[in-house]
């Protein structure tokens, strides 16, 4: 029985010693900042991958046979076009544009220097200049290359001044911004009023009858009315 009472003394007397021990080292320890992230286990949460959908399937098959038919058409030769097909989209890309184009760039590099973007009294006028640059490189006639005549010294632009003399000042002087932005957007939304085909129609209409009111033998001669009535997109001379 006494050996029973020492044993139990021991252990004891040993928890209080391991008590003691956890306690002092739990009052020494700190928690840190902050921890490395390759010290923190964050649990992974596993999906399950979802298989692909008809849709998905379709859209990439789609997609790798546009790209084979763009490869195939990039591999053909272009065909030239016959002159009875060519439109005239065509006929402004290839003729006019090659020729517009840089006379317009030519003449936005005058205008910066010139600051006629900034003045509104400019010595500088574009139109002029882009009618000199298209005159002079016209491809029917390559010996104006070299003479570069200025727009004044041709001889259509004289003969032309001489019977419609310019204004003393152009109205682009005259003309405050407000009016001129009003009468820009004015001419602009009357082009696209009467491109309308009513209206076309209507404007046709009172062209006729003014016509038909100036011209005597409309009464007389059927055969002339009659034509005249059948005329489409009537415009006076």
């Amino acid at each position: 029985m006494a050996g029973k009472g020492t044993d139990r003394k021991g252990k004891g007397k040993e928890a209080k010693s391991a008590m003691n021990e956890l306690s002092e080292n739990l009052a020494t320890f700190t928690l840190p900042d902050s921890l490395p992230c390759s010290e923190v286990e964050f649990p992974i949460l596993i999906k399950r991958k979802a298989g692909a959908s008809w849709k998905k399937i379709l859209e990439e098959s789609d997609k790798k046979f546009q790209e084979i038919e763009a490869f195939t058409e990039s591999k053909k030769e272009p065909v030239p076009k016959s002159p009875f097909l060519k439109t005239e989209c065509d006929y402004i890309k290839n003729e006019v544009f090659d020729l517009l184009i840089p006379a317009l760039e030519e003449t936005l590099n005058k205008a910066k220097i010139w600051h006629a973007l900034l003045r509104q009294k400019c010595f500088f006028n574009g139109i002029d200049h882009i009618v000199q640059i298209l005159w002079n490189n016209n491809p029917r006639y390559p010996q104006r290359k070299d003479k570069n005549v200025h727009v004044f010294n041709m001889p259509w632009v004289r003969a032309y001044l001489k019977e419609h003399p310019r204004p003393y000042f152009p109205k682009s002087w005259l003309w405050p911004e407000d009016y001129a932005a009003t009468l820009i957007q004015k001419t602009v939304r009357q082009y696209f009023v009467q491109r309308d085909e009513e209206v076309q129609e209507m404007r046709d209409f009172w062209r006729k009858l003014e016509l038909e009111r100036t011209v005597h033998d409309m009464e007389i001669n059927p055969y002339l009315a009659k034509k005249f009535a059948s005329l489409q997109n009537f415009r006076k001379n």
